[in-house]
């Protein structure tokens, strides 16, 4: 079996993969509002990298209300300058790239609450690129853009920035796991343009 162990899945049971915030726990269990218990894998994903090139606009109507009440500003020089999309991390096929991520366990029920907060995204099955098991009773998942949300530097470029603070959460969560897991990352990652990275400011809309 290649060398391969095997992950029996619990009755009930998915997996799911966390390559970007979700690789923080205090950001799953932020999301799940409980405390995660069940077992934490680091694993890869075979011939998939991260890119940041999942491109969302402030406003979608696609988007829940409480989501789109706010003006969104970034802060440069002392001014507050309106922007109108944001970007953040996806996946998309590299055979080369070997993915370093996290592999937690939820409910039914739980995965379809993320697939509520993924917006935009798309649930695709990655049971067969999991580097280092295989699975029975169960598949794994992970979330990649629609192509309606990816990145197209015609219609986004100069109206788009990476919000520093989610930036500040995926490199603290590998940092969070040591130098090895960070260098996969860089490795495993399309680099960000740090000219796009700013500090952001949400002003809520008067009815």
């Amino acid at each position: 079996m290649n060398g391969k162990s095997v992950i029996k899945i619990q009755e009930g049971k998915v997996g799911m993969i966390g390559y970007g915030m979700l690789s923080s726990l205090e950001s799953l269990e932020e999301i799940l509002g409980r405390k995660y218990q069940d077992p934490i894998y680091w694993i890869h994903l075979n011939g998939m990298q991260r890119a940041w090139n999942f491109v969302a606009p402030n406003n979608d109507p696609n988007f829940p209300a409480e989501y789109i009440k706010y003006e969104s500003f970034y802060l440069k020089n002392n001014n507050a300058i309106p922007y109108e999309k944001s970007i953040f991390l996806n996946i998309i096929e590299n055979k080369d790239i070997r993915l370093n991520c996290t592999l937690y366990f939820l409910t039914h029920e739980e995965l379809a609450l993320f697939d509520q907060f993924e917006l935009g995204y798309t649930r695709i099955d990655v049971t067969d690129r999991v580097e280092e098991y295989y699975f029975e009773n169960g598949k794994v998942y992970a979330y990649k853009a629609l192509p309606a949300y990816e990145y197209d530097a015609i219609n986004d470029e100069d109206k788009s920035i990476i919000e520093k603070g989610y930036l500040d959460i995926v490199l603290a969560s590998y940092d969070n796991l040591g130098n090895e897991h960070k260098l996969e990352f860089e490795q495993s990652t399309l680099p960000h343009d740090p000219n796009l990275v700013a500090p952001v400011v949400h002003r809520k809309v008067r009815e």
